[in-house]
């Protein structure tokens, strides 16, 4: 019984302690709302309300997909955007990819967005105007430039190429579609 007795005090003691913990380190956000806004009113594919940019990779043939090899872009479609902004205080515009809001990342290549379909060992890679491969995990931007168009408004071009590219996975033949949501942001 006193064993009991001893083991519901400690019991109540350790309810009534609190814990105490030290600050390793802070987090301090920082940041600016802005009037600038951009909106895409020029490039192939692009709808009415710049919102969607329709692009046609084609039909591939799945020989000249395998003969690239992996990682190699295949053919592919330029993607040549434009940009009317009001932009007052800022100068750049950075498009950035959020892939996991759309088809993913490619498990095979993770530089690479995933495709919805039957289509296997194949991703869609993005690359910007010096063919560079942009890594779609590593939330890499596209920055472009704004040019003053006068009368606060300013205009921007963005210049990137989209291509299948074999991912090192066994290539099995179908649709390859898929969805890159994006959105702008402005320095």
């Amino acid at each position: 019984m006193k064993k009991l007795k001893t083991i519901i005090a400690a019991c109540a003691a350790c309810a009534l302690t609190s814990t105490a913990m030290a600050a390793d380190g802070t987090i301090n956000f920082t940041g600016e709302i802005t009037s600038a806004s951009c909106v895409v009113t020029g490039g192939a594919g692009t709808d009415v309300n710049g919102k969607n940019i329709n692009v046609p990779l084609g039909k591939v043939s799945a020989s000249s997909i395998t003969n690239a090899g992996t990682g190699n872009m295949v053919a592919g479609a330029s993607i040549n955007l434009s940009l009317d902004c009001t932009a007052a205080g800022v100068t750049k515009v950075k498009f950035k990819f959020d892939p996991m809001s759309g088809s993913g990342i490619d498990a095979s290549n993770n530089s690479l967005l995933k495709t919805d379909g039957v289509a296997r060992g194949v991703g869609i890679g993005l690359y910007d105007e010096s063919n560079q491969l942009i890594n779609l995990s590593a939330n890499q931007a596209y920055v472009a430039e704004l040019t003053d168009a006068g009368a606060g408004n300013f205009t921007a071009e963005l210049r990137m190429r989209a291509s299948y590219v074999a991912n090192g996975a066994t290539l099995v033949v179908g649709t390859a579609d898929g969805t890159l949501p994006f959105s702008m942001t402005y320095e």
